[in-house]
């Protein structure tokens, strides 16, 4: 019995998530003149948010996509040097039991100069962290951190890359 206690205990605990965290990879791709964006966050957070704003009957598995897409737009926003909002280009969701992942592009002539303002769920979740990896062409830039104290908005490339 202590067996069985024990396995359902730790298998429960595997299942909840105490880090609530965010991770996204931005790689602009010269070539082609294009950062393309992969986000990947905790369903189970996604899914709270979602039902916050369209309450608790609502139903994420239905409508994520367009849910994720929409929230994107509003919380992870690029910017060009002027300060002129990117449009973001949305290529897909792969929606999975714990996590998922949004792909979207974003036209762009350098990374010099832009910047990135990320508030994904740092409202609603007082301990969020949201890690950005920045590339260019498949090569490390730069890793940029935003979390409730540095929610602001950051350069994308360091001064002095």
């Amino acid at each position: 019995m202590r067996f069985v206690m024990a396995l359902v205990v730790s298998v429960a605990l595997a299942d909840a998530h105490t880090y609530h965290s965010s991770i996204a990879q931005l790689d602009y791709i010269a070539a082609k003149k294009t950062i393309e964006v992969i986000v990947w966050l905790h369903t189970e957070d996604m899914e709270r948010a979602f039902k916050a704003k369209h309450g608790v009957n609502a139903n994420f598995d239905r409508d994520a996509e367009a849910f994720v897409s929409e929230y994107l737009r509003t919380t992870f926003e690029l910017r060009n040097r002027e300060g002129k909002r990117l449009e973001q280009k949305w290529v897909g969701l792969e929606l999975k039991v714990h996590f998922l992942a949004a792909y979207f592009e974003v036209p762009a002539s350098a990374l010099t100069g832009l910047t990135l303002t990320n508030r994904l769920l740092i409202d609603g979740v007082p301990d969020q962290v949201n890690s950005v990896q920045v590339k260019q062409d498949g090569q490390a830039r730069n890793d940029l951190q935003f979390d409730r104290a540095h929610a602001g908005t950051q350069a994308l490339l360091k001064p002095h890359a």
